[in-house]
C-alpha cells in the first residue's frame, strides 16, 4: 500500500513540475499613453500632382521620364 502512495505523490510531484517549469508568464497590461502636449503634431506635405500627357501616369514634372513619352 505504502509503494501505491509513494507513487501517487511521486507522479503528482512530477505533474506540478512540469507545470510550474512550463508556465507563461505573466503579461502586464500595457502601460496608458499619454498624447504628447509638447510638440505639434506633424503636418503632411502634398504635392499635386500632373498627368503625362503621352502616357497619362501621374509626375510631379511635365512628363513621367520615359524616354518614350518625351514630347516631339
Amino acid at each position: 500500500m505504502l509503494k501505491y502512495l509513494l507513487l501517487i505523490l511521486l507522479v503528482a510531484a512530477v505533474w506540478y513540475g512540469w507545470r510550474y517549469v512550463n508556465r507563461k508568464p505573466a503579461q502586464k497590461p500595457p502601460a496608458p499613453t499619454q498624447p504628447a502636449q509638447d510638440k505639434p503634431a506633424p503636418k503632411a506635405v502634398a504635392e499635386d500632382l500632373k498627368p503625362c500627357p503621352v502616357c497619362g501616369t501621374y509626375t510631379t514634372g511635365a512628363t513621367c521620364g520615359r524616354p518614350e513619352c518625351r514630347p516631339a
